[in-house]
């Protein structure tokens, strides 16, 4: 038998080789797998359960323990130093509590001559005072705002208030009881959220009741506390009552009836829209009165871990602290798995490198080389390289494709959003056409006057300027987590939250659209880019339920988004000309994004084509920013705006001429001063709404 016949083909060779190898690697490490997972998914993930419990539990009692500190200081001080009559002292010292205490929303004290004293934070983060005094058959309600400097200005006066704080249920829990007391979880009825009240009475030296002190928590601070203790890729923590309701949640809103006073509703689990919550409640209910911390359950033909952990915050109140994720959340951290597979694959690797030495000695680096090449350009890494050095043909003919084939990927991916690209190849599934509604910010830059500019400038200079111009607000956008959706002339189309969800797109979209203002002003004055010193441009944003998915034909997709968010923040774009503002977002845009940008209210607006009203708003800067004076002026419009839609143009008018002595050249300022100057020389209708009428798109 010669040389020849007794040699293996390579193909053979190969394919026999890399068999037995994958064989032996796969069924060694299943193997290990199967036995560990079990006894590491117990382990490891009921010791983060208790960690997640614990931790949470110690928020909450921390969040709301300082209640008691400050009943007892104000206690002291109407008993050793105030006099008892003296309810302004008080009010002060309730004033500098709430100021050092953000947690807190309401600090009051009421007496049994039905006189009520209190400082509330309202929703803009202000603080106010609210006293109402109840005698000779009548009873007045006065309210202030207390400045920085702890200075009172009058905000609201009412006659026949009609409010007796004694009535009120925290007041007879706190008489009946003759002690500290927190009354059960309620909405409040003025901010429309979930909170709890802690109340205290106070006694004479007798032993007489002489009113009651109270301090209010908004417990939305405990959802955020949740939001921010993740468990796995699909778990969460919570806070519920033993009668199943609703405390804490990392993505619900908790409220389920508001503005109704009394009849205001938390959400249960059992109509709270999580069924996991109702699922894990109904199995804590089910275990023997011993259970421990961290259990199991079966949800939705899944395997669950959980845990509990019971938080006693005073005498009468007591809450439970719970978290639940599926076992397969964990299955990546399995440390014993990932360290057995590692070793066994680098034992394959190197048996694999022998062979392939052995049976196709100087092709098989290059094969190896082309197959990570093909691995990367499945993931669109599509980096430049130079061609192979080989001898054979065949590798030669198969990188010049491949390199070709990258290419024309690198001159796709210029009309593609490159990370919905990776996105579907990922996923391994065909685009094709279809969509889905999810909530997402969108965004329209438009460049101010962009006719009369490329009327004065050649063709060539034109391009060259809008380039750059692209260039600067795209690597902004897209840095941000945002996507170009599109190119309209002028104008770019972008939008926050997709393909890659981000739960923060509205505050994303609203830091990049600062960002954006920031750095044109800034080649506006720089020496090298001349051409653009009267480049400006309007930012439109808006936040809600978008239509997302692939549109077109069954030849040409487009990655897009439509619907009523959308001509929004498109109409948002143009209403800049209107304020001479260069960014506008819709309410529920700076509500989404207020905690990271400073923003003041413009208007309310009712944009062609919808009947509606929309609240509209422009940011200022960063809430990071050292920006004193657009904090001052979002305070300003802020009341210039709640004085305009009462009616008390007089308040909105000088507010506005505030804005204008710190601010001389506010259009926006302009355009409302003027608006309340023509009100007040003659005053709107009786049905007037306050809504703006946009007449153009």
């Amino acid at each position: 038998m010669t040389s020849m016949e007794r040699d293996v083909p390579l193909r053979v060779g190969l394919g026999f080789a890399v068999s037995v190898l994958v064989t032996i690697t796969v069924a060694t490490v299943s193997g290990i797998t199967y036995f560990n997972t079990r006894a590491a998914i117990i382990e490891q993930t009921n010791q983060r359960v208790d960690a997640l419990v614990r931790e949470l539990a110690q928020r909450v009692e921390n969040h709301l323990a300082s209640a008691v500190p400050a009943i007892e200081l104000s206690r002291m001080l109407l008993r050793d130093s105030l006099v008892p009559g003296d309810l302004d002292a008080l009010a002060r010292q309730f004033a500098l509590v709430l100021r050092n205490n953000p947690s807190f929303s309401w600090m009051s004290y009421s007496d049994e001559s039905s006189n009520f004293t209190g400082a509330y934070r309202a929703p803009d983060g202000s603080l106010h005072v609210s006293q109402s005094s109840f005698g000779a058959g009548h009873s007045e309600l006065h309210e202030y705002v207390v400045g920085d400097t702890g200075a009172w200005a009058p905000s609201l006066r009412q006659s026949d208030y009609g409010y007796d704080p004694r009535r009120d249920q925290f007041y007879a829990a706190a008489r009946n009881a003759r002690a500290r007391v927190w009354v059960s979880p309620y909405v409040f009825f003025d901010e429309g959220v979930p909170g709890i009240t802690c109340a205290s009475p106070y006694f004479d030296r007798e032993g007489r009741l002489r009113g009651v002190f109270t301090v209010d928590f908004n417990l939305n601070a405990l959802s955020r506390f949740a939001e921010a203790l993740p468990f796995g890729e699909h778990g969460r923590v919570f806070v519920v009552t033993p009668d199943g309701t609703v405390i804490a949640h990392p993505t619900l809103r908790l409220v389920q009836v508001t503005g109704q006073g009394s009849r205001g509703q938390l959400v249960t689990v059992a109509n709270a829209g999580d069924p996991l919550v109702q699922a894990w409640f109904d199995a804590d209910k089910r275990r023997p009165e011993d259970r421990t911390a961290h259990f199991s359950f079966t949800f939705d033909n899944q395997r669950y871990v959980a845990g509990r952990r019971a938080v006693q915050l005073d005498r009468n109140v007591s809450w439970i602290v719970g978290a639940a994720a599926p076992e397969s959340d964990f299955l990546g951290l399995l440390a014993k798995n990932r360290t057995a597979a590692i070793v066994i694959l680098a034992g394959a690797l190197a048996f694999g490198v022998v062979v392939s030495l052995l049976l196709a000695r100087r092709i098989a680096a290059p094969l190896a080389t082309l197959a990570t090449e093909m691995d990367r350009v499945g993931q669109f890494v599509l980096n430049d390289r130079p061609r192979l050095s080989t001898h054979f043909r065949e590798v030669a003919l198969i990188d010049r494709s491949l390199l070709a084939m990258k290419g024309g990927l690198r001159s796709f991916a210029y009309y593609v959003p490159t990370d919905l690209v990776r996105a579907m190849l990922a996923s391994g599934q065909e685009a094709k056409l279809e969509g889905r509604t999810s909530e997402l910010t969108v965004g329209f830059a438009d460049i101010a006057g962009f006719t009369s500019i490329a009327e004065r400038m050649p063709p060539d200079q034109l391009v060259q300027h809008l380039s750059r111009y692209f260039d600067e607000l795209t690597r902004i956008i897209t840095t941000s987590g945002g996507t170009i959706d599109k190119f309209i002339g002028d104008a770019i189309m972008a939008f926050w939250g997709a393909p890659t969800p981000e739960p923060d797109h509205a505050a994303r979209a609203c830091e990049a659209a600062i960002r954006c203002q920031r750095i044109l002003g800034e080649l506006r004055v720089s020496a090298q880019t001349p051409g653009l010193a009267n480049l400006h441009a309007r930012i439109g944003l808006a936040s809600g339920e978008v239509l997302l998915g692939n549109v077109g034909t069954p030849e040409r997709f487009n990655y897009t988004v439509m619907g009523d968010t959308v001509n929004l923040a498109s109409r948002l774009e143009s209403l800049n000309k209107v304020y001479g503002t260069s960014i506008l977002v819709s309410e529920a845009t700076y509500l989404a994004a207020k905690a990271r940008v400073v923003a003041r209210p413009i208007d309310i607006v009712q944009v062609k084509g919808k009947h509606l009203g929309v609240a509209v708003y422009e940011p200022l800067c960063l809430a990071d920013d050292r920006d004193d004076q657009a904090r001052q002026i979002a305070s300003l419009s802020e009341q210039a705006f709640i004085a305009y839609r009462r009616r008390d143009f007089r308040t909105a008018l000088d507010c506005f001429e505030r804005v204008q002595s710190i601010r001389p050249d506010d259009n926006a300022s302009e355009v409302l001063r003027k608006r309340c100057e023509a009100y007040l020389a003659s005053p709107p209708p009786e049905d007037w709404t306050g809504d703006y009428v946009a007449t153009e798109k």
